[in-house]
């Protein structure tokens, strides 16, 4: 390789971000292993796991090599694929329910993937499609209320599986596109107001689901039910309590290897970290999300126009509230949602997204210069 496209293909691709992915992907390998390896077929779910990494280079080699830009154009085909994708779950015969949401596609019984999942993506692409039209300033109802308008579509069909803790993420990417794109403070404040309205209506019309309005009371009140409900967060604080500083090991948890942190390899794998790795091995991980957030802003800020720092700011905004809502309802500072922990939890559906959205930000990145 001469020295020109050694330039060219280090101007391509973000070394701290790749670097930063790369470690995570280990980290989480490793937690799965330990996570799995009392479980029965605890190596097949290993080895799925991995699988999930490989697949994940698919869509993250081809969302790197494609022009974001062109995506621009594909506004009214990507809300009608993602419609498909969040109504399936819904059609006769191919949802499949698993912790009392019909969020899964299945075919003849078999799990295949959580179409949510790859929606958040193309919620991302098409919100940035529709704030980079208002060219960096958003100061009008009409502005605001069109946004809204996506927002709403999208949380509508996934609260119909239901699936609160995604319909939380797809809000969470809203706002931080929303704060890019230039909307005024004065929404932002109207908008809080809203959600507590909004929340207090749900609860009040009984809309959710009687497992998910008891997550969110032992939120409120975490010795309301020890044995039922709060059983999740007690074993998880007794899991990451007993950890101290350094751990008990890897695979010497016995909270973990005794079975009594439910979700141990998926939505409570932080639990079984913070057990077995203690308190530097959370801060280890924290570290990591740190700096690959920190890498995913500088992308966004870097962008040569605003589609593509939206488009940043959007995965942003996904796993930081992934991030923060995973690890504080292990903690008990969150409301228990199941959402999984990015790079981090079994789970291919996740996994691949999660590597589909470090795609989309080499995109960007590789074509901060207009090349």
């Amino acid at each position: 390789m001469d020295k020109s496209r050694g330039r060219r293909f280090l101007d391509a691709v973000n070394v701290p971000l790749v670097m930063w992915t790369i470690a995570l992907l280990v980290y989480g390998t490793v937690m799965v292993a330990s996570a799995t390896s009392g479980m029965t077929d605890g190596s097949g779910m290993l080895l799925r796991h991995v699988l999930g990494v490989v697949v994940g280079l698919v869509p993250l080699v081809l969302a790197w090599v494609f022009d974001y830009t062109r995506l621009r154009g594909w506004q009214g085909p990507l809300i009608a694929l993602a419609a498909v994708l969040l109504i399936s779950p819904r059609i006769p015969g191919l949802g499949y329910t698993a912790g009392g949401a019909t969020s899964w596609l299945s075919l003849f019984g078999v799990r295949l993937f959580q179409p949510s999942e790859p929606a958040k993506l193309i919620f991302i692409v098409v919100v940035a499609t529709v704030v980079s039209s208002f060219k960096g300033r958003i100061d009008q109802p009409g502005q605001v209320l069109k946004v809204l308008a996506y927002v709403a579509g999208a949380l509508g069909l996934i609260l119909l599986q239901p699936d609160l803790g995604t319909g939380l993420v797809f809000i969470a990417i809203a706002l931080v596109m929303l704060l890019v794109g230039g909307m005024k403070g004065r929404y932002f404040a109207y908008a809080a107001l809203a959600g507590v309205l909004l929340t207090v209506a749900v609860l009040q019309l009984g809309l959710l689901a009687q497992y998910q309005e008891d997550r969110l009371l032992v939120f409120i009140e975490p010795e309301r039910d020890p044995a039922g409900a709060g059983y999740n967060l007690a074993q998880s604080k007794i899991a990451i309590g007993s950890g101290g500083l350094i751990g008990k090991g890897l695979g010497a948890g016995t909270q973990s290897n005794l079975h009594f942190i439910p979700a141990r390899h998926t939505d409570f794998i932080f639990s079984v970290l913070g057990e077995e790795l203690g308190f530097l091995g959370a801060i280890l991980l924290l570290g990591l999300y740190l700096a690959l957030l920190v890498t995913a802003l500088a992308i966004s800020t870097s962008s040569r126009d605003l589609y593509g720092a939206l488009i940043a700011a959007g995965v942003i905004g996904m796993w930081l509230f992934q991030v923060l809502e995973n690890v504080g309802m292990t903690v008990g500072m969150m409301p228990i949602t199941g959402i999984p922990l990015p790079f981090m939890s079994f789970g291919s559906s996740s996994m691949v997204t999660n590597l589909g959205a470090v795609g989309l930000l080499l995109s960007v990145w590789s074509r901060r210069y207009g090349t």
